[in-house]
Parts: C-alpha cells; structure tokens; sequence
C-alpha cells in the first residue's frame, strides 16, 4: 500500500500516513519500505521528513545499503538539496550506474554543468559504464552551456557503445545540438534514428521552435503525422512557441484551434501562457490580458510574467503595473517581477518610482537570480558570473571589451547605463554594462579563438537588452557568428543582425 501510494502523484501524504501506522504498530521498515516513503518525500519536496527518515535509516543500519543510499540521493536532489545528495553520495561504500546518474541528472536540473560533467568523467575513470539515462543527462548538460564541443565528444563514445540507436539517447542528442544551434548536426541525428517517436519529433520540432524556424518547424509537424504518429500536448506547444517566437498570431491560433478541436486535447495552463506570449509579443495586449483572464484556471506567475515583458516591450505602464502586482500576490518574492517592473518605468524615464520598486524588492528579500554564462573553448567549459574578474585571462577579457566599447560608439552603439539603477557615474554605468556575464564570454571568446571561429554562449537568464544591442555589433565588426541560448530561446548574431529580428 505504502508503495502504490509513493508511486502515484498527489498521494505522498498517504504515503506518509502509512509510514507512521507501521511504526504506531511496531513493524520494523525494510528496504523497500524506506525506498517507497522517500520517494513520498521527494514528490512533496519535504525536506524536513526526509532527513526525519535519513535519521531513522542510520539507527536502522542501512544508510550502507547501496539501494536505499540511491533512493535517498534521489529525495535529496528532488527537494533542491544537492549537497545533502553529494554527501550520502560520497558516504556510499559503494555505488552503481543508478548513483551516478542520479546525482548528475540532479546537478544538471540545478544548473550545475560544470559539475555534471566532472562526475560524468569520474564515473568513467572508475571504471562504471554510463547507461542511457546517464548519457540523457549529461547531454543535456552540454546543451544548456552550448557546449557543443563536449557534447560531440559524448557523442562518440555513445556510437562506441552503441547506443545511437537508442530512442531516449538519439532524442537528448537531437536536443543538445538544437540548444547549441547545430541544427545541421541534430538534423542528420535525427534522421539516421531507426525508430522515432514523439519526444524525438518534439525535439528536433522544438529546436525549429527556438530558433524562430516555424517554416521547418511545421515541416517537422506535418512529417511526423505522415509517419503515423499523433501530435501531443508537447507537439502543439512547440508549435505555439514557434508562433510566438516570430509573432505568428494567426498560425497561433489555427494550431491552438486544431488542437482542441481536431484532436481532443484540453489545453494546459502552458498552452493558455504560450498564446499569451504569442499575443504579448505581436502587441496585442489587449488580447494578451483576455486569454489570461479567461483561462479555465487560475493565472499562474509565469503567465503574468508574459504580458509584463509585453508591457516592457511595448511601453505600457499602466497595464505592466497591474501584472506587476498580480505577480507579487502570488509570489512576494518573485525577483523578476520587480526587475522588469524598475525597468518599464526607467524606459518611461519614471526614475523616482524605479527606484521605490527597488526598495520593494529588497524589502521583500526579492533577490536576483545571480546571472551565469557559459562557453566552450578548445573542449573546455568556461563559466563566468557577473563582474567576474577570476578568470585567469580576466585582463585580456576586459582589455577587449573597452575596445569594443569605443568601436561600438562609433558605429551608432549607446549604453544603456539606465539599466544600472546604482547611484554611480555615466562612465562606472558603462563600466557595470561591460561586466554581464554574456559580454565576458563572447569578448573571452574573441581573445581564445581565431578569427572567423563561430562563437557559442549560453546563460540561464534572458539577456539583457543592452548586451543584444552590442552583440548585434561585436558579430558584425569582429566578422563573427555568435550563438547565444539564454532562458528562453536562441539567438543567432551575423553581420550585425540577430535571427529573432529583435523579437525575444
């Protein structure tokens, strides 16, 4: 009972219920029973009751027990506890595949890369082979730092082992080339995969989908019913986001139709938040509030967060104020809703109420989600944060981009030093603009490679709108390709243009 309970969603309470009646009863818990409550706990993300069973699996004995050692790696990494699961990972006398995967899976769910990729290569030195669910994980890993270099390097050892044919590793690898921007590459995997299904179609359809491609995109979507396979719920989101993301409102609309009427599927809260993206981003806001009004469901952060970018992008106070506060009941600490918020009123030159939405958003212990960046160099991964000057060529990266700087001026480029809120000068404003994560990676780019080397970054926020306005410029006057996958899809810099047509 304790196990069908843990293994159903929604039922983790009953689970626990159970627990407590067998230790009311005084029936000791074996395996299998620890196993099945901390999955309960994982699915609750409650971290309180799954130390509370750690704690009771140690008085047991087992916390030796390699079954049980996974089952509590996994509740760790579940509840956002990642170095409470490096602990009982290093405690294990000894550990399997499912070890291994499971604490690299939970490093990569916590943009944890880098670290992804060192436990991928100790995994190996010791002698565990990676199985399909490993090679998943670390796939993805590469295809949220643009890692494409790494990630071709997996790749080969996968076709050594044989696994290329596998659905769940050709799927992860069609989707980190799409994240690295080599659709030719997750193209020609895609096609050599014997056998497809609808999460290989969705991947390769929604590398079409962030890039903007909505023509191959719905190639892909036509394709993949003439091979017998019906579009799902994931089918028509990444139709809707390749609408969204070249403002197509009346393919949106047809696709959204057809999914509900043609096929019977009841759109979720993330098909109603992607058509209010869709109209948000075409402008038409009026339109972008009714879908989020008129939702079966409540409205949820993400869908609010939609139309206050909207507002941002179009200019529209009054409306963004209203997202801003619908925003801030569901969650006081939304740290993003404050940022665009300041920022809708900075563009609107309202300096005065910026700044008291700052004050706001420190009040509320609205802290910002510290900016990363990523990017490879000679198949290695290079990370950055914002102001980072530890890199060891920390010199030769700010040397670049004061150069940059004066010859962006020349071509038209000026700061957006009203994006720095600080007190500070035009010139340390110009200064805090240089230090974005996504400007230290493409200027190290620059100075590591030779000249006419595509260029790729990523970053696990959206880019600022400063740093897309110098991209567009750096890619034209170092005659660079610049890839750049921030959080919500990917941009293409060539010749001082980007592929989403300033439309992201």
């Amino acid at each position: 009972m304790l196990t069908g309970y843990s293994h159903n969603d929604g039922h983790g309470e009953k689970a626990v219920q159970f627990f407590r009646n067998m230790q009311q009863q005084g029936i000791k818990p074996d395996t299998i029973t620890f196993c099945s409550i901390l999955k309960a706990c994982g699915s609750m993300t409650d971290t309180g009751l799954g130390r509370e069973i750690h704690t009771y699996i140690r008085r047991c004995g087992l916390q030796s027990d390699l079954v049980v050692g996974n089952a509590l790696i996994d509740m760790y990494v579940k509840c956002r506890s990642i170095e409470e699961a490096r602990l009982v990972f290093d405690r294990l006398p000894r550990r399997d595949v499912v070890s291994w995967s499971t604490l690299i899976s939970g490093y990569v769910q916590h943009e944890l890369g880098l670290e992804a990729l060192k436990l991928f290569n100790r995994m190996q030195q010791e002698g565990i082979k990676p199985d399909n669910g490993t090679f998943a994980s670390v796939l993805k890993a590469c295809g949220r730092m643009a890692a494409v270099g790494q990630g071709k390097q997996i790749h080969a050892q996968i076709l050594q082992f044989g696994l290329h044919s596998d659905v769940l590793v050709g799927s992860a690898l069609v989707d980190m080339y799409a994240r690295c921007g080599s659709l030719t590459e997750a193209r020609e995997v895609f096609d050599k995969l014997p056998n497809k299904n609808a999460v290989s179609w969705g991947a390769m359809m929604g590398g079409y989908a962030q890039l903007g491609n909505c023509t191959l995109a719905r190639q892909c979507f036509e394709d993949m019913q003439k091979e017998g396979l019906k579009p799902d719920k994931v089918t028509f989101l990444n139709m809707l986001v390749a609408c969204s993301h070249k403002g197509l409102i009346d393919q949106g609309r047809q696709y959204f139709k057809l999914m509900t009427e043609n096929y019977g599927i009841e759109p979720t809260i993330e098909h109603y938040t992607c058509m209010v993206d869709l109209f948000g981003r075409a402008g038409c806001l009026d339109e972008a509030e009714n879908m989020l009004k008129g939702m079966p469901m409540p409205p949820n952060i993400r869908g609010w967060g939609s139309l206050l970018t909207a507002c941002k992008t179009y200019g529209d106070v009054t409306r963004g104020r209203r997202c801003f506060d619908e925003m801030v009941k569901l969650d006081p600490k939304a740290a993003s809703a404050y940022i665009l918020m300041s920022n809708i009123y900075v563009d609107a030159s309202m300096g005065a109420d910026a700044q008291r939405i700052e004050e706001l958003r420190k009040s509320a212990g609205a802290w910002k989600k510290p900016g990363r960046a990523w990017t490879e160099v000679n198949n290695e991964v290079h990370g950055f944060i914002v102001d980072d000057k530890t890199h060891p060529q920390s010199d030769s990266i700010y040397a670049k981009l004061r150069q940059l700087s004066w010859r962006m001026k020349e071509e038209g480029y000026v700061p957006k030093v009203e994006l720095v809120l600080k007190p500070l000068s035009i010139k340390d404003k110009e200064d805090a603009l240089c230090g974005h994560v996504e400007k230290l990676a493409v200027a190290f780019g620059l100075v590591s490679t030779p000249s006419g080397t595509t260029l790729r970054a990523s970053k696990n926020l959206r880019v600022c709108n400063d740093c897309h306005s110098a991209t567009k410029i750096i890619s034209k006057l170092e005659k660079r390709e610049i890839i750049i996958r921030d959080a919500y899809r990917l941009h293409h810099f060539k010749d001082g243009a980007c592929s989403c047509e300033d439309y992201y």
